[in-house]
């Protein structure tokens, strides 16, 4: 992709989990991590301060949990766009939930890369073609 990278946030409370999508998403070459938060009072805070295209975030974490923060990142700025990850078994109802909160995606974990890359790939075609608009 040709100009703009697309912006990423990361938030989850596991610095393995970052530390393996941070890798993923260097290695595509279409996105950049802008910033991480570890729950989701922060990721709520960093949105608002980076802005991102995509927050890449945890459904289950301490504090205010993934989609508690979903929802209020669609009330505040739903423009970003988020995918949702989850390593719990079982946990389908989560899933729907999140993506009636206006999710993109809901990703497993361990993260399957290709899966990740195609989800960066997307955004980022979507976001070529709305700066085109």
């Amino acid at each position: 992709m040709a100009g703009k990278k697309l912006t990423v946030l990361l938030v989850d409370d596991s610095r393995t989990v970052l530390a393996q999508i941070e890798k993923a998403v260097a290695a595509s070459g279409d996105a950049e991590i802008v910033g991480t938060a570890s729950n989701g009072a922060e990721a709520i805070q960093r949105a608002s301060e980076l802005k991102p295209d995509l927050v890449i975030m945890d459904i289950v974490m301490p504090d205010i949990d993934g989609l508690a923060a979903l929802r209020m990142l669609q009330a505040k700025q739903p423009e970003i766009r988020v995918a949702m990850l989850s390593s719990v078994g079982g946990m389908a109802s989560k899933a729907e939930e999140a993506f009636r909160l206006g999710a993109v995606q809901v990703l497993g974990k361990p993260v399957d890369e290709e899966i990740l890359s195609a989800l960066l790939t997307q955004e980022c075609k979507r976001l070529g073609s709305e700066s085109r608009s």
